[in-house]
């Protein structure tokens, strides 16, 4: 469909936006500089308690601490407000689906209710979290974009683990908690022959990735359901994959997702998760201060599960439930500036996948 804005509320948009931007990539520095002027007072290997002592008398933190929750309400805020004079026709659009001449399909389930652990967040503080809300799907894509400094408005985060997946013959390919498919939609072109399944547990997200999906001349099958109870048969998939999906859920979900996937491989099939890199990792072998800010953006934007997910061997998690030959790689990032001339928020690094193969 067609949004239609006024002059006022597009340029507040842009105007938020650029802030948005600016945060991502503006603030970062001076917290990185006054980090390195005063890491001497940490001594030789600091507590992540230590290094909040220190960095809470930065006023670069502090401010921007301050700055980004407050953005983040700004952003949808104003997205809900643009949204408001056609709400009644931009409900009606998103209710409309699996029209005659669809490539793909949308598949909902009513009785799908969040989970248990997101009954009091509201994930990166946004109104609703990514269900409550009819609206939950356009104020995530229209947050992200200038939140990531539109380095991932062509889907490079998918792309990432894509081409990181070892190429096979992958003829059905689940992609799970893929919210408005940005992450699902690179499988379409790799795989032009593979059917391609989105499952995310929020309608409202489901909604508008059909259509985006649809826009964009893609086949997706996009179905409602827990990552960890899917609908698909016994040793039926050749692919299941998750981007940013483990960080956001809690210890228990991590281990029946995976022995979920487990179960619907085929053998010899794949189960690949993407994120940043541990925060042994971050600390080691990249730039300290990435395992504070990570965990007190975590904290402070809702996004619980962070400081637990991060701190956590990833192998074994899926060593645990019986999958064989895992292994974690390095994969390109261009939104951190990870090999690149650019820079985003407090340092670079790759995005970080873990995969494993059914027996």
């Amino acid at each position: 469909m067609e949004f239609q804005f006024s002059r006022t509320k597009q340029a507040k948009y842009d105007f938020i936006s650029g802030l948005m931007e600016y945060n991502s990539t503006g603030i970062g520095p001076g917290m990185v500089s006054f980090y390195e002027d005063n890491k001497k007072k940490l001594g030789s290997d600091p507590s992540l308690s230590d290094t909040k002592a220190l960095m809470e008398k930065s006023t670069a933190y502090r401010f921007g601490a301050f700055f980004e929750y407050n953005n983040h309400a700004m952003m949808f805020q104003t997205v809900l407000d643009m949204l408001e004079n056609q709400k009644d026709e931009v409900i009606e659009w998103l209710d409309t689906f699996n029209e005659p001449g669809a490539l793909g399909s949308l598949t909902l389930n009513p009785e799908i209710q969040p989970p248990r652990y997101y009954k009091n967040v509201e994930i990166h503080t946004q109104p609703g979290c990514y269900h409550g809300s009819a609206f939950a799907g356009i104020m995530y894509h229209w947050m992200i974009g200038p939140f990531l400094c539109h380095r991932d408005d062509k889907d490079e985060m998918g792309w990432a683990l894509a081409n990181g997946i070892p190429k096979g013959d992958y003829k059905t390919i689940v992609d799970l908690g893929c919210a408005i498919g940005k992450s699902t939609l690179p499988y379409c072109d790799l795989y032009p022959d593979a059917k391609v399944y989105g499952v995310d547990y929020a309608a409202p997200q489901l909604k508008y990735g059909h259509k985006l999906a649809e826009q964009r001349g893609k086949e997706v099958h996009f179905v409602q359901a827990h990552a960890e109870d899917m609908p698909f048969e016994d040793n039926s998939v050749d692919l299941v994959t998750a981007i940013w999906l483990y960080h956001e859920v809690n210890r228990k979900a991590m281990d029946d997702i995976a022995r979920e996937a487990l179960r619907i491989l085929k053998p010899g099939g794949r189960f690949a998760i993407m994120e940043s890199p541990p925060f042994k990792v971050l600390t080691e072998d990249y730039h300290p201060l990435s395992e504070f800010l990570l965990d007190s953006t975590g904290r402070r934007m809702e996004d619980p599960f962070i400081p637990l997910f991060f701190s956590l061997d990833r192998k074994d998690i899926l060593n645990g439930v019986g999958y064989a030959d895992v292994r974690e790689e390095q994969l390109p990032n261009h939104l951190t500036g990870w090999s690149t001339d650019v820079n985003y928020f407090f340092g670079a690094y790759p995005w970080w996948m873990t995969i494993g193969e059914k027996a």
